[in-house]
């Protein structure tokens, strides 16, 4: 393939198609978050454009050190209930940032869902407790499937307890969690889901936005929560029952007005470097609250980038 002549095209099926690792996934966003951390990468907050109808269209990008690559991934939000048509669907750019010139444009719902899972796991690693047993997902859709699937390389899982708005989703994720080996139960209250529960991962819908309805008291004596949906479907009130909350990126979660800022200890990187403890004492909640942060987007397709190019996947097109 040319530099500045040729890019490389790779479908959604190209990349599922990889069956990379998960492991790989987590150690590419772990090694941004040291980067991150070091001041060798660099990012903006997302550009968010509404649609009308409620569409939402957002903008993130970054700039990493090693691999020299940046990247933009441009995704819509919609209501697409009864459509057959994903929640979240999204392009990522891949430039070199030697020249500037485009590397790679690749489907972006497999990145989407490994990178944000990627996150969780790479926090998670050094906030929840490591003899996690008990999972319980607040919303069963392709996040839970994916943090499920990533978390369970870290933990010695055994017990999933589901809820989604739709006994029948619960139901559904339930049987596709017992089939890959796990005790599932699904609830028809979502605290009696995480009632129990050693990590919580909640990604209720952010368009349209989820009301707040989770009570962070109602969780385990020293659970880790992973808000995937920027926090929504808690109720701010509520945060004080947590020990330790970080983010992903300050200045994101800014501009998404996530929380109250005072309540970050510091951010995913923070943890990584070793500048914060993840964990106090073992009856300590501690929290992630996403922001959503383009990093993560390019360092999963800069790996996802070298792999098909080892391996020869995808499409390549003049420029």
């Amino acid at each position: 393939m040319q530099l500045g002549r040729e890019l490389l095209y790779l479908s959604n099926a190209d990349i599922e198609g990889m069956n990379l690792p998960s492991s790989d996934i987590v150690d590419a966003v772990e090694q941004m978050f040291g980067a991150k951390a070091r001041g060798e990468a660099t990012m903006k907050p997302k550009t968010g454009l509404h649609a009308a109808g409620g569409t939402v269209f957002l903008g993130s990008a970054g700039v990493l050190g090693e691999p020299a690559q940046a990247g933009i991934k441009w995704v819509g939000v919609a209501d697409n209930d009864g459509t057959g048509l994903p929640h979240i669907a999204g392009t990522i750019l891949l430039s070199d940032n030697h020249t500037g010139m485009p590397l790679a444009v690749m489907d972006a719902r497999w990145i989407t869902g490994m990178r944000t899972a990627a996150i969780t796991a790479v926090a998670a690693r050094r906030m929840a407790s490591a003899d996690s047993s008990n999972i319980a997902f607040v919303a069963c859709g392709l996040q839970a499937r994916m943090h499920l699937e990533m978390l369970r390389h870290d933990f010695p899982l055994r017990n999933v307890r589901a809820f989604s708005r739709r006994l029948s989703t619960a139901r559904s994720f339930c049987e596709h969690a017992s089939a890959a080996g796990f005790a599932a139960q699904a609830f028809e209250s979502a605290d009696d889901a995480m009632a129990e529960a050693d990590i919580v991962i909640t990604t209720t819908p952010v368009v349209p936005r989820t009301a707040a309805f989770l009570d962070c008291r109602r969780t385990a004596a020293g659970a880790f929560i992973a808000m995937v949906d920027l926090g929504v479907s808690w109720k701010p009130e509520t945060f004080g029952a947590l020990h330790l909350i970080v983010t992903d990126d300050r200045s994101q979660a800014d501009s998404e007005n996530l929380a109250n800022p005072e309540l970050y200890r510091g951010e995913v990187a923070d943890l990584v470097a070793g500048r914060i403890e993840g964990r106090g004492a073992r009856t300590d909640r501690t929290a992630l609250i996403f922001a959503g942060i383009g990093l993560a987007d390019v360092a999963a397709a800069a790996r996802v980038y070298e792999r098909a190019r080892e391996r020869s996947i995808g499409r390549v097109l003049p420029v």
